[in-house]
């Protein structure tokens, strides 16, 4: 099931075509991604594919073609019935490729044009062995455009200039009828060279938007821009070179958009065609491309409604659904001429607005608490305290666990969600052991499934560390500038505490250059064996060069660390509190004397209330320093107890001297990220 919004569920429907056999293309559905219906097949004779000049006839001979196998007309019809609101990704396999030149955005069954409906966000679906970085929690959503208007198109090549003029009024009466300052629009200016795109999209844009020519040559299956050299004349620049360029950028754009030249007397779209799976492939999420130049108020509806909408909800492919729609409303005969390919079953590209930020409780200036933390930043006087949810997508949460296991080993009783009740359960009956053994098995295990295929290492691996640095770091957060990692390490700091038992945080500061150090806390007498890498002088300093992870619950190298039930939480709390030295006096001393920022919490973690009861209220000597929560909004409060929530965390964290931050793990890193980078420009 994808969510697309708070309260319409969406079920992907994929329609699979496999390479040409005798009996046709084989086509295969499955809905939900788990339901499966019988393979039918589409007649060879669907090419060449030739228009009829009418659209909506066009679309329903289309439609009539795919589902002429009475086997996949039975398959659609139950899958409609099953789910009246799906997400349709039309997958062409590479091996079938010829069947992109087909207008699939055509496809009308009766009198809805599918690619059109609210109820079916349409996109051509390419699966890439890469992971996807979550969406984008940061605004403005920044959009690059590029107008490539070489001086020698019509002498050289027979092509009719561009209207620049045009064409730059087209876009920015579009964009300018966007409310809210959501998008920023960026123009780059002539000449428009290879070298010159990869400069200025080095300052982070979210969007490419590229007008101009190309060229593609259907034997070698190659497409090709018409970019300039440094006069201002053609430069023929090859597709491998493009997405060799844009496979080096630290993060690529999310969505990359090629339109035609709306004012040619022929259109070279095909070139756009052919690029957006190789975009895509390059890793790309989303990749906009005409299948044909579009008329001047098409290119203007269509810009206007889609930006329009992405920046609401940041769904593209129901985004493109709702601008076609506006396309076909208004009678414009290139409706179908957008062409989506998408390497994301949620379309999610970013969030919404009202998620993107979220928000400082009790504080009357927001910029006063950012300035202040910020500081304490640069002058290495703050402690990130990192929570157990800040794993996003790679890492099941303690409640997910917790109701697996609950389900696995028959969990009595109504807390099902509760890790530490329930991992109790499993202790007394099965062992003190049992239950840390089978959470780094399930940490193991998921993360496995949750990598692409193209990730997914083989063999076995001996600790969950392993298993990180064999898929690799900059793997998983290669199109993630906001994951929670990346930006701590970015933060030059000493001292990193987690109260997590994986390598994450040591693998993101790794990836920056720098030699951390893993120390695990010594809560237990069995833990008192281990060697400590601090060393024995008790001044010892940490540096940001090699700084200190200290794992405060544990670390999967070492299972007898691990604090996962009741009763191991209830004796870290004793044993931390009454015998100081438990925890390095290096340790005190830099949290005796900053800031403390707490990253992934809610206010019920057995986590949170254990450093906040335990560590942090034994430490009598600390000096005020603000403190910083990061807050996950309820999932059982709706909109009208938010009000209630907020207050009564006010009220709860007053004496504790703490900030509260609204939001998610992902919102607080992004604003973090923001306001740490204007600080270093």
């Amino acid at each position: 099931m994808t969510n697309h919004t708070a309260d319409e569920r969406f079920v992907d429907l994929e329609i699979r075509i496999f390479q040409r056999r005798d009996e046709g293309y084989p086509v295969e559905m499955t809905l939900g991604g788990q339901q499966e219906f019988t393979r039918g097949y589409l007649a060879a004779d669907v090419l060449p594919w030739v228009p009829g000049g009418d659209p909506v006839a066009d679309g329903q001979r289309l439609f009539e073609a795919l589902f002429a196998d009475s086997v996949l007309r039975s398959a659609w019809a139950e899958a409609r019935g099953r789910a009246p609101q799906r997400c349709i990704r039309l997958r062409i396999d590479v091996t079938a490729a010829e069947l992109h030149a087909l207008p699939w955005e055509l496809l009308q069954e009766d009198q809805v044009m599918l690619s059109a409906s609210a109820g079916t966000p349409f996109s051509r679906y390419l699966p890439v062995a890469l992971p996807w970085g979550g969406a984008v929690e940061e605004r403005p959503i920044r959009v690059l455009a590029v107008i490539s208007d070489p001086g020698d198109l019509e002498t050289r090549y027979n092509l009719a200039r561009l209207g620049v003029g045009l064409e730059r009024s087209v876009l920015e009466a579009a964009f300018g009828e966007l409310e809210g300052g959501d998008i920023e629009l960026d123009f780059l200016e002539a000449p428009v060279t290879l070298e010159r795109l990869e400069e200025i999209l080095r300052e982070g844009y979210h969007v490419l938007h590229y007008l101009g020519h190309g060229a593609f040559s259907r034997q070698r299956g190659h497409a090709a821009l018409y970019l300039q050299d440094e006069q201002g004349n053609t430069q023929v620049v090859a597709d491998d070179g493009l997405i060799g360029m844009l496979s080096r950028q630290q993060v690529r754009p999310r969505l990359v958009f090629l339109a035609a030249c709306q004012s040619a007397t022929r259109s070279t779209a095909d070139a756009f065609l052919g690029l957006g799976p190789k975009l895509v492939a390059a890793g790309v999420p989303a990749v906009v491309a005409m299948q044909d130049f579009v008329a001047v108020e098409t290119a203007r509806k269509l810009s206007s409604v889609f930006y329009q909408r992405l920046a609401e909800h940041g769904i593209v492919d129901r985004a493109m659904n709702e601008a076609r729609s506006t396309l076909v409303t208004a009678g414009r005969p290139d409706a179908a001429v957008p062409v989506l390919f998408m390497r994301l079953k949620s379309g999610q590209l970013w969030g919404s607005e009202a998620d993107v930020r979220g928000a400082v409780l009790g504080a009357r200036n927001p910029r006063i608490f950012w300035t202040g933390l910020v500081r304490m930043i640069r002058e290495g006087r703050c402690t990130p305290i990192i929570g157990p949810r800040v794993h996003g997508r790679w890492l099941p949460t303690p409640q997910e666990v917790a109701r697996r296991w609950s389900e696995a080993h028959a969990y009595p009783f109504a807390c099902k969600e509760d890790l530490a009740r329930v991992a109790q359960y499993m202790a007394t009956n099965q062992g003190e052991d049992f239950p840390r053994y089978e959470f780094l098995d399930t940490l193991m295990a998921e993360l496995v499934v949750r990598l692409p295929e193209g990730l997914r290492p083989e063999g076995q691996y001996g600790s969950l560390t392993e298993l990180i640095r064999a898929v690799g770091w900059q793997s998983l957060v290669a199109d993630d500038p906001n994951q929670v990692h990346r930006v701590l390490a970015s933060l030059n700091l000493p001292l990193y505490l987690t109260a997590n038992c994986d390598s994450f945080m040591a693998e993101a500061l790794v990836a920056q250059g720098r030699r951390p150090v893993r120390e695990i806390c010594q809560w237990s007498e069995h833990l008192e064996r281990l060697h400590s890498q601090l060393g024995e002088e008790d001044d010892e300093e940490l540096t940001p060069e090699a700084p200190l992870v200290y794992h405060l619950f544990g670390s999967d190298e070492e299972v007898d660390s691990l604090v996962l039930t009741e009763d191991h939480y209830l004796n870290f709390l004793v044993r931390i509190s009454a015998e100081r030295d438990r925890v390095p006096n290096t340790v005190r001393e830099v949290l005796a004397s900053s800031s403390l920022m707490f990253v992934g919490y809610s206010l019920y973690d057995w986590e949170f209330r254990v450093v906040m009861h335990g560590l942090v209220a034994s430490m009598d000597q600390r000096r005020k320093f603000k403190h910083v929560a990061v807050q996950l909004e309820f999932e059982e409060a709706g909109a009208a107890e938010t009000t209630a929530v907020q207050t009564f965390l006010e009220r709860y964290f007053q004496d504790a001297d703490i900030n509260v931050f609204w939001g998610s793990p992902a919102q607080f890193a992004a604003e973090l990220r923001e306001h740490w980078e204007a600080t270093r420009r």
